[in-house]
């Protein structure tokens, strides 16, 4: 029986494990504290495996992670490839992975190591972007290479080849001085949990499953197919849901200028990495409440269209949540911002 759940479920067992990984990281970063695995792997990597021949090496695996490198790879898809939508799904990735990357290294705002770097570089360390990037943007090949080439002699090279260039250009970085271990490992940590969420896009925009499907029977054919239809419907219909009540709902557009216009305080007064999360956490709760408001005002009058106490009660409820969880995020709003303000 567990060892079915495993089976059934163990792409998120895995997503679940990267992000208690990325969660320790993070724990110690914002603490201030020198992680152990750091300094062990500074010991081994810095002071003992340094050499001329293989700084040369480390330099050309590093750069194999570059903008350009990966801009051309990108490029390449679209000219070899015919089905252009791989070479949408690699763009995409890539701008995708790429922006995340900046938006984390803002959020968290970790120093990068200073004095032993053989490289320079700019920015903050935390995740380690070529780690971060190579892992999503080579996975992804990865996973394409497996699932649409058929030769498997070129299969298994072309795939055992990358698998062994991403854990290599992340230890590149640590090796030139540039990342800490603890940068590098986020970043892989961080991008396993987006591929797993990526390829299942992937998979159902490039109808990689149709192969299998062909041999399967009607019935199992007719499941698929309800999975599928029923995961894209619910991301259609929460998305109509959020519109519908925008067009709706006075009090949602006002939550959302509020939003608007506290994250560009946020920029302006530079919050740290801490209380931005505050913020999002705040904006995530309030806005939640009130489309649930929204919902059991619009159940209770499709189901209480007359006048009665008790639905009048239960929609005062709801509007006293939201109201509620408004009140507390004006006040740990003015907590993070008076002293910056009027500091």
């Amino acid at each position: 029986m567990l060892k079915r759940v495993i089976e059934k479920n163990y792409k998120w067992i895995i997503a679940f494990l990267c992000l208690i990984i990325v969660i320790m990281i993070l724990e110690d970063i914002f603490e201030n504290e020198q992680l152990t695995l750091d300094m062990l792997v500074y010991r081994l990597v810095i002071l003992n495996l340094r050499s001329e021949p293989l700084t040369v090496i480390m330099k050309v695996i590093t750069n194999l992670s570059s903008a350009y490198v990966l801009i051309v790879i990108t490029l390449g898809t679209f000219i070899f490839i015919k089905n252009k939508k791989v070479g949408l799904c690699v763009a995409s990735n890539l701008i995708i992975t790429t922006l995340l990357n900046q938006l984390l290294k803002y959020i968290v705002q970790r120093p990068r190591p200073d004095g032993y770097r053989l490289i320079a570089e700019s920015g903050y360390s935390f995740p380690s972007g070529h780690s971060m990037v190579s892992m999503a943007f080579y996975g992804l090949i990865i996973y394409l290479i497996w699932k649409m080439v058929k030769n498997k002699k070129i299969k298994y090279i072309s795939c055992g080849i990358l698998g062994l260039l991403i854990p290599m250009i992340g230890f590149s970085r640590i090796y030139l001085g540039v990342h800490y271990a603890s940068d590098v490992i986020g970043g892989f940590a961080i991008s396993i949990v987006y591929l797993l969420l990526f390829t299942n896009i992937a998979r159902s925009v490039l109808q990689l499953e149709k192969e299998k499907i062909e041999m399967i029977d009607k019935r199992k054919i007719v499941k698929l197919r309800k999975k599928r239809k029923k995961l894209r419907n619910s991301f259609k219909y929460a998305f109509e849901g959020i519109a519908e009540a925008w067009k709706t709902e006075q009090n949602l557009k006002i939550h959302f200028v509020i939003m608007a216009v506290v994250i560009i305080a946020g920029f302006i007064f530079k919050i740290s990495a801490m209380e931005w999360i505050v913020c999002l956490l705040l904006f995530a709760i309030v806005i939640s409440l009130e489309l649930i408001n929204t919902a059991i005002e619009t159940t209770v009058d499709i189901a209480m269209p007359e006048i009665n106490e008790k639905a009048k009660y239960a929609k005062d409820i709801a509007a006293g949540a939201v109201l509620f969880s408004a009140i507390i995020s004006v006040i740990i709003g003015l907590i993070i911002f008076l002293p910056k303000i009027f500091g």
